[in-house]
């Protein structure tokens, strides 16, 4: 290899390894994002930091706590797919307003329930057993240790169209959270129709806590 061949060899080594450090750092955090088990960990994380707040514990800091954990929560679950699951095929019979409407209230619906179960947090511990992805659907494979007692809690999730899992259902102990809600509104749709399901959950987001 001549002089100039030899400079022009190293200028491409020169420039492939100043690639590789450049975008090293981006490939490592876009294979981190894209693990649905880490991503899932971090939000988790993320609320056990805020129960575990001695701050955000204090009586005048309630409404702040909740708020933080539901600004969690909205970014992990992917509430139209789970609100449209719910119904099965009573979704298409809605008009675009009433689905609009009723995937709010379901919303509402999970965020009540959800918060209200996590805030019962008392040191529980959580395990992350497995993961499954095939394509753009994932199930991250889960448990909660309480003393000597482990409830397994498997989350099904989907890549969202700005490459974020997003959980669009959850199974604790084996039961989907999504069809037992659809069990439960076909139900009540069947008897009541839709206005009735809508008024049976506006009815259940009303609801406020008992005095203590």
């Amino acid at each position: 290899m001549n002089k100039h061949g030899k400079q022009i060899y190293r200028l491409v080594v020169f420039l492939l390894m100043l690639l590789m450090v450049l975008l090293g750092p981006e490939r490592s955090l876009a294979s981190s994002n894209n693990d649905p088990l880490v991503q899932l960990q971090k939000s988790v994380d993320e609320i056990l930091m805020i129960l575990q707040s001695e701050e955000l514990k204090a009586p005048a800091k309630k409404d702040e706590r909740k708020q933080l954990i539901l600004d969690v929560v909205n970014e992990m679950f992917d509430f139209h797919a789970m609100a449209r699951s719910s119904l099965g095929k009573n979704w298409n019979n809605l008009t675009v307003e009433e689905q609009d409407r009723f995937v709010g209230l379901f919303t509402g619906l999970i965020e009540q329930r959800y918060v209200g179960k996590i805030e019962a947090y008392n040191d529980q511990k959580v395990v992350y057993k497995e993961k499954r992805v095939k394509n753009n659907q994932a199930r991250v494979y889960t448990a909660i240790i309480d003393k000597d007692l482990e409830i397994p809690i498997d989350y099904s999730l989907k890549m969202s169209q700005q490459g974020k899992w997003l959980i669009k259902d959850l199974r604790i102990e084996n039961v989907s959270l999504i069809a037992n809600y659809r069990r439960d509104f076909n139900s009540i749709i069947k008897k009541e129709k839709f206005a009735g399901l809508v008024e049976k959950i506006s009815e259940q987001l009303e609801k406020t806590e008992p005095p203590k």
